[in-house]
């Protein structure tokens, strides 16, 4: 069979599940509506909603595909277009962010530190935290009372966000919200204020009470109003005091010390140093997880928090690890003196990004190697991750150290833990540039369950449009589901769609909300694309992100999704660049270990929005069993995450994080893999049968210019045979495998993508029901008819679809006359990955293998 490619497809819309999706539109079909859903209870602080605890284009073997609109103008590089009449600029509306003229912000341990110690007037700082409705409620009458000029010459207003300084607030006893503490420069905290809505009245009472009284400390009633207890301490007893307070705080905080040392002392085990006699003694009697050559592995200091033992090794300089071409080893089964001069000319143009400054060669056979053989080559980093020796042996170190006990509770091994899942938070937080104030961490099963989430939760109308890139995982297309149930539509839209809709603002590609019977203030709509697709392995421009958000209008707001599952592995992700609303993903894809947890990160301004339907264990504050009463939780991890999270899972993520951070962080491992993918692609692209015919299909976008901005570390590619006709992949999977190379194949779980590289019709893919079932069954071809072509050579027209169908050239007798031939179709293909712990010798391999074992092969 030959190859012919076609002319891209019209952007196909859905369709009402009773509705024939092969039946033709002028434009874009939209699923019916179905009855509104009923919005679940809104979420409060508490029964007042006044107060709130603190818990702890294409390519064929190389040669470009003719380019579409939407690849000339991302190599363009394009500025946003400028917002149409009628679509307004986004505008602050953060409620915390209104009066700031009244107000010193803090968003720093040095900065607080600096405010509440300087100058001569008293200083009143408001701990508030984004999403807690209580702090909204009273903040307008915060604002209004401190705006009186009598207090503005007595006081200097700080306001500090909890979330952002988690350890001050903890140091300042912050532990429920709205709070206010006022200081004496030089003397320290004078007083704690409850200021929730109901008792904002008394706070210019309370504040005068407390300068008009100087030298004195306060305490506050049961009403609310404060009381003086007696003189301040003097410096020298304030100090004492501070000093006794951190080391307590240090002890609570040190994995061998404090908490740990009170557990040990409850259970009789005598102490961190009788324990750690006990664990030297059981080091020495069985074997250490690191097996096969693996260094040993410690509990990372950057981790582990106090555990005694040293941090991962970081990455050296060049010069220290850096072996020669000549001291490594080729792999079995290549040609040695090929091997050598491919790795020399290889670190010559890349030597600077691979490997992490060289480190790459020492660590790889302890750290994964041990785990494989001499032969095999793992390049399936998409479907997950490796994990490494040092972070397993970080984790089960600080396991094997430290009491864990369910965080739904105040007992010290829960609040132990507690610390610990908020530790994480942040660390997710920091790697993504995510300001706590903005971004919430809600932790989830997976990268799927996170999708789930937003589906459920999201505010679907019968208005809402549900927009998504057709080259969504299936996890992203499952969420249409919701958006029928709730009574809005969907649409699935290629790249030149999005292009020319969001970023050229074209109004005709907008959605506009039909009238309803029940007409809403606002209509919500959700747009949802892959930050890379995981079957192609195509980066998608996260300028996508405001460019939509750009499209809203007082009546129809659009909010944004990434998948970001496949691209956070080897890309940076900056949310303070990209402001998106949703970001979903998955950590073992990341770092191979633990496999339970996922994330979801949701803007905290549209954490309200989300209608919450089902409710259990510590999502709510307050519920009834006999009536249907129930309030749920304010903070947004509380709400979102049903039941206890899996905390083990969660603290074991800091350990491969901090074991990417050792290596140098994101931006290394973007380097190092994109080198490699660099290499292999012009390797394989580059492969001819001896009658000159390429060797593979290569999809995606490798050959253009700025292929490391558009195109990730996924070579996703059809075998061909020398007469052109595609080669079984699940026979190439079974041979690799036999040859120690860890691939996929298959549609990969992304249609979309999948079935528009291949030509295939979703009527006919409709027509498997009862055939094929999922990723991996044994469907592997399907019989299609096509058109003859009337050309004698392949026509390459499109730069979004490989249309490897017809493969006959008949002249017609009659020129009106219409020729179909029955053709074999693949409905999957060859993924390889590449992730952190990749290195030359499996990409070189790989390329070696497939060209000694598929050139001029016919069968």
């Amino acid at each position: 069979m030959r190859l012919a490619f076609r002319s891209p497809a019209p952007v196909q819309g859905s369709a009402h599940p009773s509705r024939p999706s092969s039946t033709a539109f002028p434009g874009p079909r939209l699923a019916a509506a179905s009855p509104v859903a009923h919005p679940a209870p809104a979420p409060s602080c508490s029964s007042s909603g006044d107060t709130c605890s603190l818990g702890g284009g294409s390519s064929f073997a190389g040669h470009t595909l003719a380019s579409g609109p939407a690849a000339k103008q991302r190599l363009a590089s394009p500025p946003a277009a400028a917002p149409e009449a009628g679509v307004k600029t986004a505008v602050d509306k953060h409620w915390w962010n209104s009066d700031k003229e009244l107000w010193i912000e803090a968003h720093s341990e040095e900065d607080f530190q600096r405010e509440i110690s300087t100058g001569s007037k008293l200083v009143a700082v408001d701990f508030f935290a984004t999403w807690c409705h209580g702090c909204e409620k009273s903040y307008p009458e915060i604002c209004r009372t401190i705006k009186d000029p009598e207090l503005q010459k007595k006081f200097k207003f700080v306001k500090v966000c909890v979330d952002e300084l988690k350890s001050v607030a903890k140091t300042e006893g912050i532990t429920g919200l709205p709070r206010m503490a006022v200081y004496q420069p030089g003397a320290g905290q004078l007083a704690l204020l409850d200021v929730p809505f109901s008792k904002v009245k008394f706070l210019k009472t309370n504040l005068n009470v407390i300068s008009g009284n100087p030298g004195m400390a306060f305490g506050v009633d049961p009403n609310g109003f404060v009381v003086p207890k007696g003189r301040l301490p003097s410096q020298g007893e304030a100090a004492a005091a501070a000093e006794k307070k951190k080391r307590e705080v240090e002890a609570l905080t040190s994995g061998t010390g404090g908490l740990f040392e009170r557990l040990m002392k409850v259970a009789g085990g005598g102490g961190a140093a009788a324990k750690d006699k006990d664990n030297k003694a059981a080091a020495a009697a069985e074997p250490h997880p690191s097996t096969n050559g693996a260094h040993a592995s410690t509990l990372s200091s950057s981790a582990g928090h106090g555990a005694s033992a040293s941090a991962a090794a970081p990455a050296k300089a060049p010069a220290e690890l850096v072996k020669p071409a000549g001291s490594c080893r080729a792999p079995p089964g290549v040609d040695a003196a090929a091997y050598e001069a491919a790795r020399r000319a290889f670190l010559a143009a890349h030597g600077s990004e691979y490997g992490y400054g060289g480190v790459i060669d020492e660590l790889y056979p302890k750290e994964v190697g041990c785990r494989m053989q001499p032969n095999e080559h793992y390049m399936d980093y998409t479907g997950s991750s490796v994990y490494c020796q040092t972070q397993l042996g970080n984790v089960f170190a600080e396991l094997r150290q430290c009491m864990f006990g369910n965080p739904h509770s105040a007992n010290p091994s829960s609040s132990f833990t507690s610390e610990r899942v908020e530790e994480v938070r942040d660390m997710v937080l920091r790697f993504f540039n995510a300001s706590p104030a903005e971004y919430q961490v809600v932790f989830t099963k997976s990268a799927t369950d996170g999708l789930k989430l937003v589906g459920e939760t999201f505010p679907w109308s019968e208005g809402s449009m549900f927009r998504y890139l057709r080259e969504n995982h299936n996890s992203v297309l499952g969420v249409r589901e919701y958006a029928l149930q709730g009574g809005g539509a969907f649409q699935a839209v290629n790249e030149t769609f999005v292009d020319r809709w969001a970023v050229r603002g074209d109004a005709s590609c907008d959605h506009v909300p039909p009238a309803s019977r029940l007409p809403a203030p606002t209509t919500y709509s959700l747009f949802t694309f892959p930050a890379e697709d995981n079957f192609a392995g195509v980066k998608y421009p996260l300028e996508w992100v405001r460019a939509v958000q750009a499209r809203s209008t007082d009546s129809h707001r659009w909010l944004v999704m990434v998948d970001a599952a496949a691209y956070v592995p080897t890309q940076p992700l900056d949310l303070s660049q990209t402001p998106v609303d949703f970001v979903d993903l998955s950590f073992y894809k990341m770092f191979g270990f633990p496999t339970g947890v996922g994330a979801l990160i949701v803007k905290t301004s549209v954490v309200p929005l989300m209608r919450k339907v089902f409710w259990g264990g510590g999502t709510v504050a307050l519920a009834t069993s006999e009536d249907n009463f129930h309030v749920l939780k304010c903070k947004p991890s509380d709400r979102l995450e049903d039941g206890t999270v899996a905390f083990l899972d969660v603290i074991a993520v800091k350990h491969g994080i901090a074991m990417m951070n050792s290596l140098g962080g994101i931006r290394r491992v973007q380097a190092h893999v994109a080198c490699l993918t660099e290499w292999l692609y012009t390797r394989l692209a580059t492969m001819r049968h001896s009658n000159g015919s390429p060797m593979l299909a290569i999809f995606g976008k490798h050959h253009l210019p700025n292929h490391r901005q558009v195109q990730g570390a996924i070579l996703n590619f059809e075998l061909l045979r020398p007469d052109g006709s595609i080669f079984s992949y699940k026979t190439f999977e079974r041979e690799a495998a036999t040859a120690g190379f860890h691939v996929r194949t298959g549609a990969e779980c992304n249609p979309g993508a999948c079935y528009n590289y291949l030509g295939v019709k979703e009527a006919e893919v409709e027509s498997l029901a009862g055939k094929k079932e999922g990723c991996e069954d044994d469907v592997e071809f399907i019989k299609v008819q096509r058109p003859v072509t009337a050309s004698q050579e392949d026509c390459v027209t499109s730069s979004d679809l490989l249309r490897s169908i017809a493969n006959s050239n008949l002249s017609l007798n009659h020129p009106a006359a219409v020729a179909l031939k029955w053709v074999e179709v693949p409905l999957g293909s060859v993924r390889v990955s590449l992730g952190w712990w990749s290195t030359f010798d499996d990409v070189y391999a790989l390329g070696d293998w497939i060209e000694r074992t598929y050139r001029d092969r016919t069968e």
